[in-house]
């Protein structure tokens, strides 16, 4: 004769042998440590869908300092990349979008395969992470003609 455990049963039991702190938390964050969202998101910043790269997934971070008036070169990247201004405040101009200026602590991420520029617009300079989600061997950035 088969036994077939229902899901209520599994709970009762698992209930029965698992400390009583492990069913009291509400949350998987531990006292004392709280988190504020940044971003989430599905789209990029223009509004495209956010396509995975095919391959072994890498992730790849730098932290990038623009010094007051100065930019990026003109470029575009064939992969997710997420943006958050460390310092300073700087200007996103992508190719067919309009221009939007990011401060301190705000977040975006860069539009797909189309060419873009970053300027700081601050007197000081601006610091900002970058995270790429490549797959391995694959180029994050793309300089444009």
């Amino acid at each position: 004769m088969k036994t077939i455990i229902t899901p209520i049963a599994l709970a009762f039991g698992l209930a029965a042998v698992l400390p009583p702190w492990a069913l009291a938390q509400d949350n998987a964050l531990p006292e004392g440590f709280a988190t504020s969202p940044v971003l989430k998101t599905t789209v990029t910043r223009d509004g495209d869908t956010i396509a995975w790269p095919e391959g072994t997934p890498e992730i790849v971070s730098v932290i990038g300092t623009i010094e007051p008036g100065g930019r990026t070169p003109l470029h575009q990247h064939p992969v997710p990349v997420y943006v958050f201004v460390l310092e300073g405040e700087v200007e996103l101009r992508t190719e067919g979008g309009d221009p939007h200026v990011y401060g301190t602590g705000e977040a975006y991420v860069e539009a797909l395969n189309r060419d873009h520029q970053l300027f700081n617009v601050s007197d000081s300079d601006a610091r900002i992470l970058v995270v790429f989600a490549a797959a391995e061997g694959q180029p994050t950035t793309v300089a444009s003609e």
